[in-house]
């Protein structure tokens, strides 16, 4: 029984550190939904979500950006000595920035994948 429950919690441990995720992933779809001298940013912020930071730029305008980054490994990752050959890893990540003029109108996005 000890066994088991020792197996088990290792088996909990080891899942819960298979995945990292920060951010949320960006949605070119929404993007495309921006209309330029229309879209404000608080109408953005509502579309696209909270945004990871906010600049404001020297010529006034203001900046949203948007970050996301996924790591993963497999089961096999932390097997001792072995983890390193045996396992697979992932990373994912992508910066977007959506600009919005000095009245707080959108003007352009850039970034991505």
């Amino acid at each position: 029984m000890k066994k088991i429950l020792t197996t088990a919690i290792i088996t909990l441990l080891l899942s819960a550190c298979v995945n990292t995720t920060t951010g949320t992933k960006m949605d070119s779809s929404k993007l495309d939904q921006l209309q330029v001298g229309t879209t404000t940013i608080e109408q953005a912020r509502s579309l696209l979500g909270e945004p990871t930071g906010t600049a404001k730029n020297p010529d006034g305008t203001t900046t949203l950006t948007y970050f996301y980054s996924h790591n993963g490994q497999d089961a096999k990752s932390y097997i001792p000595l072995a983890g390193n050959f045996l396992g697979k890893g992932t990373h994912e990540s992508s910066m977007t920035y959506v600009q919005f003029d000095t009245k707080g109108k959108y003007m352009k996005w850039w970034g991505g994948q």
